[in-house]
C-alpha cells in the first residue's frame, strides 16, 4: 500500500511538471537569468566611469557565468539540475521505504546542493586556468612596461600574446583608456574587477603607484613571478591532496557497505536499524556525517591560493 501511494505521488508530481513545462533547460535558464541580470544603459555607463563598483556577490556570479561559458559547460549545468531533481525524488523514495522522514530531507538537501558543488569545483578549475594565463600575461606586460614606461602602450604591444579570458580584460582596459577616459589610474582600478585574483589585484595596486613613482616598476616583476611559485607548489601538492580524498571515499564506501552486510548477516539487526526510532536517528547521523565529510574534504583539498 505504501509503495502504491508513493508511486501515485511521484506520478502526480511528474504530471504537474509536464503541465507547467518545467524542463531542466527552462529551470537552468531561469536560475542563470536571476544570477546574471541584464544591466541598464545607465548602470553600464556608471560602471565604465568608475562611479559604481561591482559587489562581491556580483563578481562571484560573473565568475560563475564566465567559467560556464569558457568551459562550454552550460549543458552540463542543465544535466546537473536534472540530476538534482531526480536525486530529490530518490531521496523521497528512500525515506519512504525506510519510513524515515529525516533521512529523506537530508538526501533531498544533499541532491539540491549538487549543482552548487559542481559550480564551485568548476570555479576552482577556472581560477587555476586564469592563474596560468595571468602568469604569462603579467610577465610579458611587465617586461614591456619596464622598458618603455607606458602601461597602455605595453598592453597594446602584448595583447596578441595573451590568451582569453585574460585577454578580454586587457582589451577592455585599452578601450577605457582610448575611448572613455584618459585617466589611467581609474582604468587600472576598474581592471581589477575583471579578474578575480589577489596577486593580480596587488599587481594593479603597484601599477597605480608606478604612475606617480617610476621607481616602483621594479616591484612588478616579483609579483608576476609569484604566480609561477604558486603553480609550482600546487603541482607538488596535487598528488598529496588526492590521497586524502581517496581515503575518505574508501571509508564512506566501507560505512555504506555495512548496511547490506547487516541485512544478510542478521535481519533482526537490520530491522532495528530501519524500523525503530533509535535506528532512524543513527541513519540520520550517518547521512549528515557523510555529507559534511565530503564537503570538508573538497574544501580542504583545494589548490592553494595567495591571500593578502
Amino acid at each position: 500500500m505504501k509503495m502504491i501511494c508513493l508511486l501515485g505521488a511521484l506520478l502526480m508530481t511528474a504530471a504537474i511538471i509536464i503541465l507547467l513545462g518545467l524542463t531542466p533547460q527552462r529551470i537552468s535558464d531561469d536560475i542563470m537569468s536571476l544570477l546574471h541580470r541584464e544591466k541598464s544603459l545607465k548602470d553600464k555607463v556608471l560602471t565604465a566611469q568608475g562611479k559604481r563598483r561591482k559587489s562581491r556577490l556580483q563578481r562571484l556570479f560573473d565568475n560563475m557565468t564566465n567559467a560556464l561559458a569558457a568551459t562550454h559547460s552550460e549543458n552540463k549545468f542543465t544535466l546537473l539540475i536534472t540530476a538534482a531533481v531526480i536525486g530529490g525524488c530518490v531521496g523521497v523514495l528512500f525515506g519512504a521505504l525506510f519510513n524515515n522522514l529525516l533521512v529523506s530531507v537530508i538526501l533531498i538537501a544533499a541532491s539540491l546542493v549538487v549543482p552548487y558543488v559542481y559550480v564551485k569545483l568548476l570555479l576552482s578549475n577556472y581560477k587555476k586556468h586564469i592563474s596560468e594565463e595571468l602568469e604569462t600575461a603579467l610577465s610579458i606586460i611587465t617586461t614591456n612596461y619596464i622598458s618603455n614606461g607606458d602601461i597602455a602602450y605595453a598592453v597594446q604591444q602584448s595583447i596578441d600574446h595573451i590568451n582569453p579570458p585574460v585577454q578580454f580584460a586587457f582589451i577592455n582596459f585599452l578601450a577605457r583608456v582610448d575611448m572613455i577616459s584618459s585617466n589611467v589610474k581609474l582604468a587600472i582600478e576598474l581592471l581589477k574587477d575583471d579578474i578575480d585574483n589577489e596577486i593580480f589585484w596587488e599587481w594593479c595596486d603597484t601599477l597605480i603607484e608606478c604612475q606617480d613613482n617610476s621607481t616602483q616598476r621594479v616591484s612588478l616583476q616579483p609579483l608576476a613571478a609569484r604566480l609561477s611559485d604558486i603553480r609550482i607548489v600546487n603541482a607538488e601538492l596535487s598528488n598529496m591532496l588526492m590521497q586524502p580524498r581517496k581515503e575518505v571515499f574508501t571509508m564512506i564506501g566501507l560505512v555504506l557497505a555495512n548496511y547490506p552486510l547487516i541485512f544478510f548477516l542478521n535481519a533482526d539487526w537490520f530491522s532495528v536499524l530501519t524500523d525503530t526510532l533509535f535506528g532512524q536517528i543513527v541513519n540520520c547521523i550517518v547521512a549528515v556525517t557523510i555529507v559534511i565529510v565530503i564537503a570538508l574534504t573538497y574544501k580542504y583539498t583545494q589548490p592553494i591560493e595567495f591571500k593578502r
